[in-house]
């Protein structure tokens, strides 16, 4: 879309198309998706069906591969870190394609999109010269794949409250502890996480953004098994571990609550273009359900309340991608969205847990079933199925809704606490 046009809080004479050299940039990405996408790729119930498998790992190590090698990582990132060097309008068009595509990227299948959508953000802005040099390339090329270790048991939404201890002796940081509900910690090479440097100093102080290599002895990661079967999410044991502060430390010892707040700022905000994409596609799988599926002898799409939730949640869709236009203009602009992408993450997660609602509403006693011998509804649409029980969990990813709602409360509109 047309540079400066978006976000100026002007109505009139807003464009909201793109340039011609974004769309130059969507016809090469297109092009290179259908050969890369396989179709069968794109049934909403392939990595569904696959989840956990060593064959999925390999997939999506090898797609990430060819991602990287193809010039199609990281397109916002800078040439010299292995990225394209292009504008937020290319990257807004790379998300809007990928996600179109049915491309596996994404907090549930991207292998890099920890990396790439909250850590390499960060460095960018927080890591040294050399950290930008080893790290960056080794996240675009799925070299190194990343997890985030933030929560904790006695510390979930209270992310100050964390315990997990970090005493120096010497050059390195000696690290003894739990995280959990850590997204790809199976998978994960290494961690970026929050650590107690100093535990006598105040909650937000007296902790340090420490990068952990998981291999390191002392570490032992167990796998959490969720209510949809989905095993993405582990916890992580931490007995002892040394981690050299040379290179591992993002900022400064002890002042890594201002590293974590940039992240989380970007974590809550992380492609509301994609997100729309990807939730129209969810929305349009719950509206083929509503046409076949029959309640009182009539297609559930005939009912004025299906009908009135499908348009709420379409309504709410065209808002979160305003949003994401006004989040990449400011973003292009340098500006720091700050407790404004507590807005958008309510927004997202919010809005997509009313399409998944909606689909379990739809399907009945079907949406209960994984399986049956009549090849009913609950076969056809076990993809809506497990949808409705996995995203339970995106109020919470992110900082739960309450926690978004104080933000917003306190730091938007100035109310006292």
């Amino acid at each position: 879309m047309r540079q400066g046009r978006i976000g100026r809080g002007v109505v009139h004479g807003m464009d909201l198309r793109y340039s011609p050299a974004a769309e130059r940039f969507r016809r090469e990405i297109r092009r290179w998706l259908a050969e890369s996408v396989p179709a069968t790729w794109r049934r909403p119930g392939f990595w569904i069906d696959r989840d956990g498998s060593e064959e999925s790992l390999e997939l999506r190590r090898r797609w990430e591969k060819d991602r990287f090698e193809n010039g199609f990582a990281g397109v916002d990132w800078p040439a010299e870190y292995g990225g394209r060097g292009a504008d937020q309008e290319i990257r807004a068009v790379h998300d809007e394609e990928m996600a179109r595509a049915r491309a596996p990227i994404g907090p549930f299948l991207g292998l890099t999109y920890l990396g790439t959508a909250l850590l390499g953000p960060t460095l960018l802005r927080y890591g040294t010269d050399a950290q930008k040099r080893t790290i960056l390339p080794r996240i675009l090329s799925g070299e190194t794949i990343w997890c985030q270790g933030f929560s904790e048991p006695e510390s979930g939404s209270d992310l100050a409250g964390l315990s997990t201890a970090a005493r120096r002796d010497g050059d390195v940081l000696v690290v003894s502890g739990q995280k959990t509900w850590t997204t790809l910690a199976r998978h994960a090479d290494a961690m970026f996480a929050l650590v107690r440097t100093d535990p006598a100093a105040e909650r937000r102080r007296g902790i340090t953004f420490l990068l952990i290599d998981l291999t390191l002895p002392g570490v032992r990661v167990r796998p959490i098994r969720q209510m949809s079967g989905s095993q993405e999410f582990g916890e992580e044991f931490f007995d002892e571990v040394r981690v050299p502060i040379n290179g591992n430390v993002v900022g400064r010892i002890d002042d890594g609550w201002s590293v974590a707040r940039y992240l989380l700022s970007v974590e809550r905000n992380a492609s509301p273009i994609s997100q729309y994409v990807e939730f129209r596609h969810e929305l349009d799988d719950v509206i083929a359900a509503a046409r076949q599926v029959r309640k009182d002898g009539r297609p559930a799409i005939d009912d004025p309340q299906v009908r009135t939730r499908i348009a709420r949640c379409r309504a709410d869709l065209e808002l979160l991608r305003v949003r994401g236009y006004d989040a990449m203009t400011r973003t292009a602009r340098g500006e720091d969205l700050g407790a404004d992408a507590s807005v958008t993450k309510l927004l997202w997660s919010r809005t997509r847990l009313a399409i998944a609602d909606l689909g379990a509403d739809i399907l009945g006693l079907d949406g209960h079933l994984s399986a049956g011998p009549d090849g009913g509804h609950h076969e056809q649409f076990g993809h809506l199925r497990w949808r409705h029980l996995h995203v339970r969990g995106q109020r919470i990813a992110g900082g739960t809704a309450q926690i978004q709602r104080t933000i917003i409360a306190r730091d938007l509109l100035g109310l006292p606490r």
